[in-house]
């Protein structure tokens, strides 16, 4: 089993999460949800070095919502300074995390995971946004998955699959083909960041899910054709390596998968889960693709240190067509500030291999 062992989190600002009052309560719905962005000009560049990767911010199209002062994600990324990042970044660099990144609800030890998939899917929210409407839950229970078929437009997923293939699609090779044969590609180019509808993509996501949009990963693209697949896996994979990834040390592991069907499949290309049975004796939960429709479900347990066995899955290979889709990762806490900026220093083995070495050399 996975144990998950979070940093200290440097709450600037605030009280620390050991006992008292936070900024702001947790969402418990679309209306209450994270602001998707900081006020420009709220910090100015510092000497640290944090500063704009393109030029002229304050004009570049697509980085403001319709106030025009509220910077969209994830094009604050190439815009950090404008857009009042820079003590994100100073806090990464130093190994910690600023205090409005952690989400309230995951203060304590335990999420309650009923509550939340409950909300999301109530026929009340099912009333108030169009996009969601005819959800319902898939599993209650190990593991939570949600549906949403109607999330996505077809005008909506043609937008997305052409921005997929402008991008250009690779052969992923992290895997070797018998585990992992599918075509990738990732939204973190400066022009897939500043696309309109990859910011409503964010901005629909963290409304629903009340995570901000600083918590996500950035968005994978996916291409699989006939008989491509990709063998059971966890998606919380990142505490298993022997050197863990700076990044996942301060955002906290990946709570929540968000897959979104991009295409009809003519035969096969479920996405199947193993259940709580891992010897698979046990009947397993398929899911169909269906263009347009969203599934989420939750990686971890309801005490959010441990991943969930039960959310282990699979793409089952592709028979005939082909399935495009979307993937975003959720974090409990600020992912791609400290993905670019924190260092191989803020892994805690890092300091206690260091401390063994010395003693070594004593």
């Amino acid at each position: 089993m996975v144990k998950w062992r979070m940093l200290p989190f440097l709450r600037l600002g605030g009280k620390s999460a050991a006992g008292s009052t936070n900024e702001t309560m947790a969402p418990t719905s679309l209306e209450d949800s994270f602001d998707l962005g900081m006020p420009p000009k709220r910090f100015h560049e510092i000497p640290f070095g944090c500063k704009d990767e393109v030029a002229n911010c304050q004009t570049l199209d697509g980085l403001f919502a319709g106030d025009g002062e509220t910077c969209r994600w994830p094009s604050v990324e190439l815009c950090l300074s404008t857009c009042g990042q820079c003590p994100l970044v100073e806090t990464a660099r130093k190994c910690q995390s600023h205090y409005h990144e952690m989400d309230d609800r995951m203060q304590g030890a335990t999420m309650d995971w009923a509550a939340f998939f409950h909300n999301i899917t109530s026929p009340e929210m099912q009333k108030r946004f169009p996009q969601l409407k005819g959800a319902r839950m898939l599993s209650r229970e190990s593991p939570w998955v949600a549906e949403f078929p109607n999330y996505l437009t077809e005008m909506e997923a043609n937008e997305i699959i052409q921005i997929a293939k402008t991008e250009g699609y690779r052969i992923e090779d992290e895997h070797p083909t018998h585990i992992r044969d599918v075509n990738v590609t990732n939204c973190d180019s400066i022009r897939c960041m500043r696309q309109p509808f990859v910011s409503e993509l964010y901005r629909r996501a963290s409304q629903l899910l009340g995570y901000h949009p600083n918590n996500f990963e950035s968005m994978e693209f996916i291409d699989y054709g006939p008989g491509q697949h990709y063998a059971w896996h966890a998606d919380e994979y990142s505490w298993k390596y022997p050197v863990k990834d700076p990044a996942a040390v301060l955002s906290g592991p990946r709570l929540l998968t968000m897959f979104h069907y991009l295409s009809n499949v003519e035969e096969g290309g479920e996405t199947a889960f193993a259940g709580p049975d891992p010897s698979g004796r046990t009947k397993r939960l398929f899911v169909t693709p269906k263009k347009g429709k969203v599934i989420l479900w939750a990686n971890m347990k309801e005490d959010w240190s441990f991943s969930e066995h039960s959310a282990v899955h699979s793409a089952l290979p592709v028979r005939k067509g082909r399935k495009l889709a979307g993937t975003l990762w959720i974090h409990a806490s600020g992912f791609r500030v400290p993905e670019l900026y924190a260092g191989i220093d803020c892994n805690p083995r890092y300091f206690y291999q260091q401390q063994q070495q010395q003693q070594q050399q004593q």
